[in-house]
């Protein structure tokens, strides 16, 4: 994924968290069979991500950086974006993208807490269209890879100049985007849960278009999984 978006001048991508293990010795994982320290996973990742940098957009924090932050003070996620020279957004972040003159609303959240079922998985990621209002909500935390079914509502948008009003729908898409961890050892199945393989989403935002005599946000995805 990497390789890809450094070979596209028009690709940006988005820091989601949990880019290091950051297992510390009152988190679940095993602390001793962590092959590289705190520190060294964050140096690691800095020289992954280093030929990126300047494509990357902001970031927002996981839950794996959030245990040493909730220990140490110290913030793994906020720490990474500093020496990335990314925004370092916090919990979650709204931003608008504009494509084709076409404006999104876009909102990025690292995810819910989930179970170990994907049925589980993707309600807790469609738990977010319930408090946020936006063209495509990202969220990531489930190691699973997808785009969930998107939902439509309605509103009604005012004129200015008279007293009438106009029936508009909204339409949101929401994307679990995935991860590097190959979940066939380790934790995972040590608690016996379903392997998942390393899978990536690219997501194109293509400007408006018109669909049925009413405007659309075109949106397409591609989803890159590893083979087994």
């Amino acid at each position: 994924m990497i390789a890809r978006v450094k070979d596209d001048p028009e690709a940006r991508w988005v820091y989601m968290g949990d880019g290091g293990e950051c297992v510390t010795k009152q988190s679940k994982g095993d602390v001793y069979t962590q092959t590289l320290n705190i520190q060294e996973q964050l140096e690691y990742l800095v020289e992954l991500l280093e030929p990126i940098a300047g494509q990357g957009l902001f970031g927002v924090r996981g839950n794996h950086g959030n245990r040493v932050f909730k220990e140490t003070g110290m913030g793994f996620d906020d720490n990474l974006c500093r020496i990335l020279r990314l925004p370092y957004m916090g919990l979650s972040c709204f931003c608008k993208i504009i494509v084709n003159r076409s404006g999104y609303d876009v909102f990025f959240h690292h995810g819910i807490d989930s179970g170990v079922t994907i049925g589980a998985k993707t309600t807790a990621a469609k738990k977010l269209e319930q408090n946020v209002w936006a063209d495509a909500i990202f969220s990531a935390h489930s190691h699973i890879c997808c785009e969930l079914p998107p939902s439509h509502a309605a509103y009604i948008e005012a004129h200015r100049k008279n007293a009438g009003a106009d029936i508009r729908w909204r339409t949101t898409s929401s994307y679990i985007c995935g991860c590097a961890y190959d979940s066939r050892s380790g934790y995972a199945e040590d608690k016996g849960y379903p392997p998942i393989l390393p899978a990536h989403l690219a997501v194109t935002f293509g400007g408006v278009c018109r669909k049925g005599g009413f405007p659309a946000h075109e949106q397409s995805c591609t989803i890159w999984r590893a083979e087994a």
